[in-house]
């Protein structure tokens, strides 16, 4: 503004700020009968936190302390206890729904009540992770064999879109120090935590150490493996400890069958979603649709440096697009719909790692 003589000059200006910052991707939430606990269910910060509840109520500690303990044990983070005491099942999740940031659920006593109630459980529990974009960490029951374990999970009848955001676990854990083993859903739920935040979600959780773990309550082999691919195993190598040996969800084919794969669209799914609220009542035009596009695309790219896109190139990594007559028609517009497009080329694990000797012989 140019100033030439003595007065008051008023200028107005306005930027729609617009990006997107990543979000929380462990915040955990157990689901079950927990005896105290409040409806709206309450947040523990540690483990120290937890034995200050069980101190004022033993039913809680009882039922849930082993499992919360190795949570911490093993790098879990703030978490949820959300009771369906005098609640049903559904009504325990609307309470998870309200707590808005829950990503992955753990159920400690899905077998308590039996096979059937089990298959019910998954089936609600996964039901809510697809609609939720989180996941479902379950385990398998107590006494199974890997047979047993994978044909009673084949019959909880998952739908097809629901077996994206589950992962289950076999077998129990024999805690250190305790004398009874415990479901290993807690300690899983604690190392992918860990995982998230030394290394990122796009990173496999498996390969890793549990920790106050003497080892599992049965010992698979390559063979069990092999014959059940719907499980991820828990199992002790020679000279390196007991260590998480799976990283796959339900899911059949090769779209949705890593567990990181899932998790990693998740979490972009809920951070641009976020970030795009305070698009809501803007015009629906190019200024928009290009603060928009840079926003998104500095996110991703900050991803693809940190390693959790293939490409050498941002290009070949991943795409956003937006526009009329690209992601909108002009009906589209004229309806005030903003469509946004974004693709991403997500790192897999490497399951299989092949190693080829040659022997070379020199000729006398």
């Amino acid at each position: 503004m140019a100033v030439s003589i003595p007065g008051v000059y008023v200028q107005e200006t306005f930027s729609l700020s617009l990006s997107v910052q990543p979000g929380q991707t462990a915040v955990t939430a157990f689901v079950g009968d927990f005896a105290g606990v409040p409806a709206s269910g309450t947040r523990v910060n540690s483990w120290l936190d937890f034995s200050t509840l069980a101190d004022t109520n033993g039913g809680v500690g009882k039922a849930l302390g082993p499992v919360v303990k190795s949570y911490f044990q093993n790098g879990g983070g703030s978490c949820y206890l959300v009771s369906t005491t005098g609640a049903s099942l559904a009504e325990a999740l609307e309470a998870v729904t309200a707590l808005g940031d829950v990503t992955i659920l753990v159920a400690p006593g899905l077998w308590d009540r039996g096979a059937q109630a089990a298959a019910e459980w998954a089936r609600v529990l996964t039901s809510w992770a697809s609609q939720n974009k989180a996941m479902a960490i379950l385990h398998t029951d107590r006494d199974m064999t890997p047979d047993q374990a994978g044909k009673a999970i084949d019959a909880w009848g998952l739908g097809a879109e629901a077996r994206g955001y589950a992962a289950v676990y076999f077998p129990w854990l024999r805690q250190s120090g305790d004398d009874g083993p415990i479901a290993p859903s807690g300690a899983v739920a604690g190392a992918w935590a860990a995982v998230d935040r030394e290394r990122g979600v796009w990173k496999a959780p498996a390969n890793i150490a549990l920790r106050g773990i003497d080892g599992p309550l049965h010992q698979a082999n390559d063979t069990d493996q092999a014959a059940h691919t719907n499980l991820n195993f828990i199992r002790t190598f020679p000279n390196v400890g007991t260590l998480i040996w799976g990283a796959r969800t339900l899911y059949d084919t090769n779209e949705w069958r890593y567990i990181p794969i899932r998790r990693l669209f998740n979490a972009v799914e809920h951070d641009i979603q976020r970030a795009l609220r305070t698009t809501v009542f803007e015009p629906n035009t190019q200024p928009t649709w290009e603060r928009v596009r840079s926003a998104v695309d500095s996110y991703l790219h900050d991803l693809w440096q940190l390693g959790a896109l293939m490409g050498n190139t941002p290009q070949e990594a991943y795409f956003v697009q937006v526009g009329k007559g690209i992601t909108m028609a002009e009906e589209d517009v004229a309806a005030g719909r903003l469509i946004v497009k974004v693709g991403l080329a997500a790192v897999r694990p490497a399951e299989f790692t092949s190693l080829e000797f040659t022997q070379e012989v020199s000729q006398a």
